[in-house]
């Protein structure tokens, strides 16, 4: 039995009428004749009366007439409910943020525009260190990735948008042996320790705060490796050295002090996502261009 014959069925008790009934199908009267009776046979019972004037529905046919009336209204509401379902239930945009002091000063701004640009998704943040976020990227576990830019080893198949700049600072704490001075240069912390996060976590943040010591003439300094940010700024608070990070990290500390970073030496921050990606469909309606825009103004402060 398949749904045409039933809506064919239908069709004819409620006009009581093959002709009238095909002429309302557009189809032939002999064909429609045809179908119910293979739909007859089908049951095994008639299921019209023919009679000179038209048909007339048989004890069976007014039965099978009001169960197939129940079972469309149910079909009907079936629909009714996946639609609903599928309107309440919103697509996931997965979002991976690096986890530290960085994400935790501009995070909340970006979350909240992406909410609103993208209303329509459901986003999810997902935290996660450098090489995991290359990582779920590339493998398709996230579909936008926010890091600071010496983090990420450009391959073909993904776009970046810069969204946000931070001026780079010396960090330290009184608790440092130069800690109490008033007034301190470079140099006085070419015999102090460098906390930096290990290579492993990422080659370019490694290289990006080498690169830093040299131009401060503090790459004969002695350095410590740790895990991640959070050990690198707990290290730090602690005296046990200075690290190189953004000014806007030590904001309202009463444990951290700063000294910027000469010129534009700072970090950026960048949104990444892949080329064939959930994003880049709906990179139109987020407006990624504007939203660097609204975060340059934001946070270029």
């Amino acid at each position: 039995m398949r749904l045409e014959q039933i809506t064919y069925f239908l069709r004819v008790a409620e006009h009581g009428n093959i002709t009238a009934a095909a002429k309302s199908l557009y189809i032939s009267q002999p064909a429609l004749s045809k179908q119910i009776t293979l739909l007859e046979q089908e049951i095994g019972l008639p299921l019209f009366e023919r009679q000179a004037r038209g048909v007339v529905l048989t004890q069976a046919g007014m039965q099978f007439q009001k169960d197939l009336q129940n079972i469309l209204k149910e079909l009907e509401n079936a629909k009714k409910n996946a639609v609903l379902a599928g309107r309440a239930q919103k697509p996931l945009l997965n979002m991976g943020c690096f986890d530290g002091a960085y994400a935790d000063d501009f995070l909340p701004t970006v979350y909240e525009y992406l909410k609103n640009a993208a209303s329509n998704q459901k986003l999810v943040i997902h935290k996660c260190n450098f090489l995991e976020g290359q990582e779920y990227l590339e493998k398709g576990k996230i579909d936008l990735w926010l890091t600071l830019e010496p983090s990420w080893q450009t391959r073909p198949g993904f776009l970046i948008k810069k969204i946000a700049w931070r001026k780079g600072a010396l960090i330290y704490s009184e608790k440092l042996q130069v800690g109490q001075k008033e007034k301190l240069s470079w140099e006085d912390f070419q015999d102090e320790t460098c906390i930096l996060v290990k290579k492993s976590q990422s080659p370019g943040m490694f290289q990006h705060t080498l690169d830093t010591m040299e131009l401060l003439h503090l790459d004969e300094g002695i350095i410590e490796v740790v895990d991640n940010i959070g050990t690198q700024i707990s290290y730090v608070k602690l005296g046990r050295g200075y690290c190189f990070l953004s000014e806007n990290i030590i904001q309202g500390s009463k444990e951290l002090n700063s000294i910027p970073l000469p010129g534009e030496r700072g970090i950026d921050i960048i949104a990444v996502w892949s080329v064939d990606g959930k994003l880049s469909c709906l990179t139109s309606r987020i407006k990624v261009s504007l939203f660097t825009c609204v975060l340059h103004k934001d946070m270029r402060k």
